[in-house]
């Protein structure tokens, strides 16, 4: 069943690097803006269920805008949801953020710590931000 737009609901698929720092920070990013900042507007879609062929995913990802929250330039969640006919939207990058923040880094892939945390919520802001623009396009 198809959406009407103002029941649209932006699918944000966030990067699965889980041998990353800065996947983990897009990841957090991601729940951040689905759980906290943008709950009503969004949901998760899953990459690797995309890989899978998990079929209602797939259609999922074809039928409502997508936005990318990638950790680095190699951009392999972009790259999965590209693959199945995603409707792409929007793509944030970890690393164009972390390039203009140059003093916040991760400790590790299992600990942010403070400066990885403040990273993650300047990415989950600009998903947010994100966000809100692609519905504010679909309506038109």
């Amino acid at each position: 069943m198809t959406q009407n737009v103002s029941e649209r609901k932006v699918a944000v698929a966030a990067c699965t690097g889980l041998d990353q720092p800065l996947g983990t920070v897009a990841r957090m990013a991601g729940y951040k803006v689905l759980d906290h900042l943008r709950p009503d507007k969004t949901v998760l879609l899953c990459p690797p269920a995309l890989i899978a062929g998990v079929e209602e995913d797939i259609v999922f990802a074809r039928e409502n805008p997508v936005l990318i929250i990638d950790g680095c330039e190699k951009g392999c969640c972009e790259k999965m949801v590209h693959e199945r006919g995603g409707k792409i939207a929007g793509v944030v990058r970890v690393t164009d953020v972390q390039k203009r923040n140059s003093d916040l880094r991760p400790e590790s892939r299992r600990t942010l710590g403070p400066e990885g945390e403040k990273l993650a919520d300047l990415v989950a802001q600009l998903a947010a931000e994100e966000v809100d623009r692609i519905l504010k396009e679909e309506g038109e």
